[in-house]
């Protein structure tokens, strides 16, 4: 019976954790023609947890769809563009937030992830609100440089990781 209690509770951790972000924006840096475009798209399209995938050839941006319920690893969508052999510029992710009041060095645990606010003012955060993922990787290496400045006050994006937390992002309410 306890078993039964535990595997319902991770469950529901999980539906929680994955019910937070419904989609996404990724720009990808490096594409030059429709078949670069393409190439990303089809490596993109292989996510198991992305329900639709919407493209912006012109912009060389993808609307990236989440499907409910279901575990995702943002880490994934990062190596997923650079098999096709190009980088992350932005990921833009649309989450909901319901009354969290967020401000610089603000963590909000959802499940086995943790979101690290950086670079936000104090604000309070309801429905869907867009925040970029600012890690390495997941911007441009000037923008990335810009943020390192700011890790004296925030050891863990130098290093990508906490003491403890087993899934770390960092984030910037825009």
């Amino acid at each position: 019976m306890r078993i039964l209690f535990l595997l319902s509770a991770l469950v529901l951790l999980n539906f929680q954790a994955n019910a937070q972000i419904s989609k996404a924006e990724l720009i990808a840096n490096g594409l030059t023609c429709s078949m670069c475009s393409n190439a990303t798209y089809n490596q993109l399209k292989t996510i198991s947890f992305l329900d639709s995938i919407d493209t912006d050839v012109e912009h060389t941006k993808f609307i990236l769809y989440f499907k409910q319920n279901t575990p995702f690893d943002l880490k994934t969508i990062k190596s997923k563009v650079e098999d096709a052999g190009f980088s992350v510029g932005s990921l833009v992710l649309f989450m909901m937030f319901d009354n969290i009041a967020v401000e610089n060095d603000f963590h909000y645990n959802v499940g086995d992830i943790t979101y690290h606010f950086m670079d936000s003012k104090k604000q309070i955060l309801n429905n869907i609100s867009q925040v970029q993922v600012i890690d390495k990787g997941f911007v441009s290496d000037k923008e990335y440089k810009k943020y390192l400045k700011m890790a004296s006050k925030y050891p863990c994006y130098k290093v990508g990781k906490m003491e403890n937390i087993k899934t770390l992002y960092h984030l910037k309410v825009i």
